[in-house]
């Protein structure tokens, strides 16, 4: 509890301090808000301040003011506390005009100034460690600490305790998220190690990737590295985003942290494009081979994969003896992919570019603006598949690239169309092409084809192809 500072006088306060400390000696606090906590003229004995590598010297500073003696228990080789840029601009100028010493620059954390300022003050290692299986925290031993920790936990054989998974080669990563690694989680990962979402960490080092990862499996906790330290899981599962990896990602404190927060077990997922080989997270993965432990090759793909520059040569001769539907390779790849999953539906068929105004028979469920967009000639939908017999769709579907795709105003026609095909409940399948696994969703949309041919006949709605 705060103390009143609306008392009538100082003596008050101070009472009130005095009679609290005495039924709880020990306040836990915030270093910004510890100074609040007693009386502006009382001093604590002894000042514990913990993760000091996370304190900026501002708050720490008001923290040191209310104590004769302080205890600072840090790990440098962890994050150090986040200033923004603009923080540190303003800060280094004022630092400046003030003629304050380097050695108080707002970019470095309590911790660092503290040990650049006492350096014969005595200092404890506590280099007991209990969290981490023996192989998970050895690479971090071995790696950050120079071998100095003592390991108490053991080893008993257990399985499955270091994983790495690459992805296949290809440029996945978007503005700091990567859906295809997200796809690897989900279909490899999750399911084939039974991992429990009470006991499960996803991390990454990027804010866009762990949006993306909380969005889609919500039931499991998705934090940034940064927000994960001082935390721990069962298992940790690492995303590095990258396509090639980047200094970043690669800090030795983030990617300690990273490691460290497993207690039994690490999995990696990251990139499976070559990259320099004097990286820390390459490291990681060798250690994971040196342990003997599994590296993977993901086995989870897309037919747009062959839209990346490294595979280049090979999509070229994909298409010499095919021929091109459209001016967008990702719709071609689409087009010789529908024509190899409907062999095994004799009764299917499918059209590209087929004009939504030709489509819908009866207007009366679309909006004013729904009509107008519906009846501009550029409005089509990239594939329709239907009854051969009946000549009746049955599902239709886009290909989204996804820069194009994020636009705004683009955003605002997809959803537009999707409300248009829900509403004359015909399905519509939409195929990013940054995403994975494009057959087995639209043999998956398929598979109630018959029932959609007897609801659209039924209601009469829409045109036969």
């Amino acid at each position: 509890r705060k103390v009143n500072n609306t008392d009538n006088s100082a003596k008050n306060r101070l009472n009130f301090s005095k009679k609290i400390l005495k039924d709880y000696p020990i306040i836990l606090s915030t270093t910004f808000s510890a100074r609040n906590c007693v009386a502006d003229s009382m001093l604590y004995d002894y000042l514990i301040i913990d993760e000091a590598s996370q304190v900026d010297i501002a708050t720490g500073a008001l923290a040191l003011s209310c104590a004769k003696n302080v205890v600072i228990v840090g790990d440098l080789k962890q994050l150090p506390n986040i200033v923004t840029r603009e923080a540190k601009e303003k800060s280094e100028c004022l630092r400046k005009d003030l003629k304050i010493k380097p050695i108080y620059s707002f970019k470095k954390s309590l911790l660092e100034v503290m040990v650049e300022l006492f350096p014969e003050e005595p200092a404890t290692l506590l280099k007991e460690h209990y969290r981490c299986h023996p192989k998970i925290i050895q690479f971090c031993n071995q790696k950050f600490y120079n071998g100095k920790l003592c390991i108490m936990t053991k080893d008993h054989g257990e399985k499955d305790v270091l994983i790495a998974y690459k992805s296949v080669a290809g440029n996945h990563a978007r503005q700091h998220s990567n859906q295809r690694e997200i796809d690897i989680i989900k279909k490899e990962v999750i399911d084939y190690y039974l991992l429990d979402n009470n006991t499960t960490g996803i991390i990454a080092p990027y804010r866009n990737q762990i949006e993306l990862s909380q969005n889609q499996l919500e039931e499991y906790i998705s934090e940034t590295v940064h927000k994960f330290q001082g935390r721990e899981c069962e298992t940790i599962i690492l995303s590095t985003v990258d396509n090639q990896i980047t200094h970043f990602t690669d800090d030795p404190h983030l990617l300690n942290v990273a490691v460290s927060r497993a207690k039994n077990r690490l999995i990696l997922v990251t990139s499976g494009n070559k990259q320099k080989s004097n990286m820390n997270i390459t490291d990681l993965i060798d250690y994971i081979a040196y342990q003997n432990c599994d590296i993977k090759d993901s086995m989870v793909r897309s037919v747009f994969d062959y839209l990346y520059k490294q595979y280049e040569e090979r999509r070229l001769n994909y298409f010499k003896n095919r021929s091109k539907h459209s001016k967008y390779d990702s719709e071609n790849l689409m087009f010789e992919l529908l024509k190899e999953i409907l062999t095994s539906y004799s009764e299917l068929d499918f059209i590209t570019q087929y004009r939504l105004k030709h489509l819908i028979k009866d207007f009366s469920l679309l909006s004013s603006d729904e009509a107008k967009f519906v009846n501009q000639s550029r409005t089509s939908v990239d594939f329709l598949i239907f009854n051969k017999v009946t000549k009746v769709p049955v599902l239709a579907i886009e290909v989204d690239g996804v820069k194009y795709h994020n636009n705004p105003d683009q955003m605002k026609r997809d959803s537009m169309k999707n409300n248009i095909f829900k509403n004359y409940q015909l399905p519509l399948l939409r195929l990013a092409t940054n995403g994975s696994g494009e057959e087995e969703k639209i043999r998956i949309a398929l598979a109630d084809y018959k029932s959609t041919d007897e609801i659209i006949q039924s209601k009469d709605m829409i045109n036969n192809i």
